[in-house]
């Protein structure tokens, strides 16, 4: 739980504790003043006493809306405050004018540019470059990728390097003069650090140790 949320529980918390006792004081000073208003009207006869009850029927009616009002904000305090969830794709997506048939229809065509151009090759592919090829905008292109194959946009096209790694890790590599180092560079990656770190939150595994499953 972060600071700013026990923060608020400790806030929500003193308030809660002064509301019950204004309730209690309010509660108290009502009854009290419906004895005092019972007493006069049962033992007063003349005019002016009875005008002193009529007086008291003020703050009676006072009393009874602040003691609501404090019966309706402990009740407010005392509901479980809404957990902090991450917003599902429909909600995300709800209003971006995206349907899901044409959301299908450029997943479709993605996976074809994908396969028949290998744009993971690129090593300076951005997610503009994707929606200027799908003709779509930047924010579209990213919903296309997080609805239909539930990544983001980097983790889409580390699938695609790795996985062409490890077709180029299966085919003869031992008996090659290529590092790994070289087989990243080939696949898409800037650097031996970043295809380790993909290439093992993809196969669980690190590259040698594929290589030594695969021989």
């Amino acid at each position: 739980m972060s600071f700013w949320e026990n923060t608020l529980l400790f806030a929500k918390d003193k308030v809660s504790f002064l509301t019950r006792r204004l309730l209690f004081l309010f509660i108290f000073l009502f009854l009290y003043t419906v004895f005092l208003t019972i007493y006069s009207w049962t033992t007063s006869i003349d005019d002016f006493k009875l005008l002193n009850i009529y007086a008291q029927l003020v703050p009676l009616l006072f009393y009874v809306i602040i003691i609501h009002i404090l019966i309706k904000n402990q009740k407010t305090l005392n509901r479980r405050p809404h957990q902090l969830t991450p917003l599902d794709k429909k909600d995300k997506y709800e209003k971006t004018g995206l349907s899901e048939a044409f959301s299908i229809e450029l997943k479709n065509k993605l996976e074809h540019l994908m396969d028949k151009q290998k744009l993971y090759l690129n090593h300076e592919l951005r997610l503009d470059d994707i929606a200027e090829l799908l003709n779509i905008s930047r924010h579209h292109a990213s919903q296309v990728i997080n609805e239909n194959f539930n990544m983001s946009f980097y983790e889409f096209i580390n699938a695609y390097r790795i996985e062409e790694a490890k077709n180029k890790l299966c085919s003869g590599f031992e008996n090659s003069s290529e590092s790994i180092s070289d087989i990243a560079y080939q696949c898409g990656f800037n650097n031996r650090v970043s295809f380790y770190k993909a290439f093992k939150k993809i196969t669980h595994i690190t590259p040698k140790e594929f290589i030594q499953k695969a021989a």
